[in-house]
């Protein structure tokens, strides 16, 4: 089963072009890193394939499924997550929305058994009184991480996971996503060149149009060109000169 098809995909922003006319397939599984300029792409794409943003023509398939109904089999950690310093809520009840299928009642044994496996898993069980708040940067991604898998899915994205972390906690997290990428499909967009650089089966470079490449046919100073935005370099056409404010 492919992991994503995108057929003749078209969409924009109010008078803002992102992708005209794109086709492609990844397939085979593991770890693809998502690079491109700022206001390339990225994030859209990543919405696109969430369900969150429709194409207004062309086809999204994730697993091959509409997003809509693949979202129970796909797990998101984002950049940013807003809460409410002000709300009380646990570890153990963050992790548990990850659970919620759209159904009413409370949660089942099944339910808690899985969150307390992945907080193991993730080596957080020591956090789970803790509210949500009091956590550091790399803490919470975790916590967010383990919302994510709690659902077991089948592909799991990442959205700059180490963009408010420390090192010492991006690395950290880079062992618990580099053990995963063995049991699901992982789409990471990332301005960090080292987190998984020696992981990543395929690079993905998202500037208005999309192009695959396979790992091991790019040198150190291609990934480098890839993460400074230098995509002409590589044959990739740049990105346009817009600011608009859209969330690409």
């Amino acid at each position: 089963m492919n992991t994503v098809e995108l057929a003749d995909l078209h969409f924009s922003y109010p008078g803002v072009p992102v992708f005209q006319g794109v086709s492609l397939t990844v397939s085979g599984g593991g770890l693809t890193q998502i690079v491109g300029p700022n206001g390339g792409g990225k994030t859209t794409f990543a919405r696109l394939l969430l369900g969150l943003l429709k194409p207004h023509a062309g086809s999204v398939r994730v697993l091959g499924l509409t997003p809509a109904n693949a979202q129970q089999r796909t797990g998101y950690v984002p950049q940013h997550s807003l809460y409410d310093p002000q709300f009380p809520a646990v570890v153990s009840e963050v992790v548990m929305t990850g659970r919620l299928t759209g159904r009413f009642g409370l949660y089942s044994r099944e339910d808690r058994g899985e969150v307390d496996r992945v907080l193991d898993d993730l080596d957080i069980a020591d956090l789970r009184k803790r509210t949500f708040s009091e956590l550091s940067g790399g803490q919470r991604q975790r916590v967010l991480l383990a919302r994510a898998l709690v659902s077991n899915p089948e592909l799991l994205i990442l959205d700059e996971p180490t963009a408010n972390i420390d090192r010492v906690s991006a690395r950290r997290l880079e062992g618990l996503v580099a053990g995963l990428k063995q049991k699901l499909d992982v789409l990471l967009i990332t301005h960090d060149f080292d987190f998984l650089s020696e992981q990543v089966d395929r690079v993905m470079c998202v500037n208005r149009a999309i192009h695959i490449h396979k790992r091991n046919d790019l040198s150190t100073d291609d990934m480098h060109r890839l993460f400074s935005g230098h995509l002409h370099d590589l044959g990739v056409t740049a990105a346009v000169g817009t600011d608009t404010g859209a969330p690409v």
